[in-house]
Order: structure tokens, then C-alpha cells, then sequence
């Protein structure tokens, strides 16, 4: 099983979101809460990793 990595647009922040469904790929952000800034930011979908997250 994988995930997604995610890197805040704020901050710069990127970190692995696992999720149980696949997000399409037409999504290039989300509105997601940072744990960095603090506060729920916009962050761009990077990829898609098959690793343990």
C-alpha cells in the first residue's frame, strides 16, 4: 500500500498523506491543515509513492 506525498504551499512542507482511496489525478491541490504553519493551507499533490508509509 502507498501514499501520497503532499508539500504545502505556505511553508514548503511535504509530507505523506495515507489515505483509503486513491486520489484522482486531475487534483493538483488540496485544502488540508499543515501541522507547520498551523493552520489549514492549500498543498500540491507530488506524487504517489509504493512504500511504507
Amino acid at each position: 500500500m502507498g501514499c501520497w506525498l503532499l508539500k504545502c504551499r505556505e511553508c514548503g512542507e511535504t509530507w505523506k498523506l495515507l489515505v483509503s482511496f486513491p486520489l484522482r489525478k486531475e487534483f493538483k491541490q488540496l485544502f488540508h491543515y499543515c501541522n507547520k504553519c498551523g493552520r489549514n493551507t492549500y498543498h500540491d499533490i507530488v506524487d504517489y509513492v509504493e512504500e511504507d508509509c
